[in-house]
């Protein structure tokens, strides 16, 4: 009983054994989201594809928002005495800082009622899905790996 009125401590994370494969499957939504924009896109089907970018739009902010909460912290806090794996960590942290400011702004200005999504539109979408399909594969190879109770 005593143990209730104790304060916890603050950046308190403990190791979620499903967070990996809850990671993955949001990758699988992600991809599967950005193909069918992709499809609609071969098709011309303009008008289809603004609901799937606030579609895309919202899947992506919350796998960003709980990879930051729930693996970065828990990797900087586990990893806090080894400068190697502290060093990739970061490296990691600052390249998906980039992507999802590119991601976010892109997803911002396209799937607006007035938008027109044209041939930059195209050439920019299949760049920033390159560039996510890219950073999935490496975060799955690489920095999932580190994450261990």
């Amino acid at each position: 009983m005593l143990n209730f009125f104790k304060k916890k401590k603050k950046n308190n994370l403990p190791y979620d054994a499903k967070l990996i494969k809850k990671f993955h499957k949001d990758h699988k939504k992600l991809v599967a989201t950005a193909i069918k924009i992709s499809k609609k896109i071969e098709a011309e089907e303009y008008h289809k594809i603004k609901p799937l970018l606030k579609q895309l739009k919202l899947e992506i902010l919350g796998h960003f928002m709980e990879e930051d909460i729930k693996l970065y912290r828990y990797l900087k806090k586990y990893y806090a005495n080894s400068e190697e794996s502290m060093a990739l960590i970061n490296t990691f942290e600052e390249s998906i800082k980039a992507i999802q400011k590119g991601v976010i702004s892109f997803l911002d200005n396209y799937a607006q009622e007035n938008s027109t999504l044209d041939t930059n539109f195209k050439k920019r979408f299949h760049t920033i899905v390159n560039d996510l399909g890219n950073r999935i594969e490496t975060e799955e190879n690489s920095l999932y790996t580190l994450y261990i109770p």
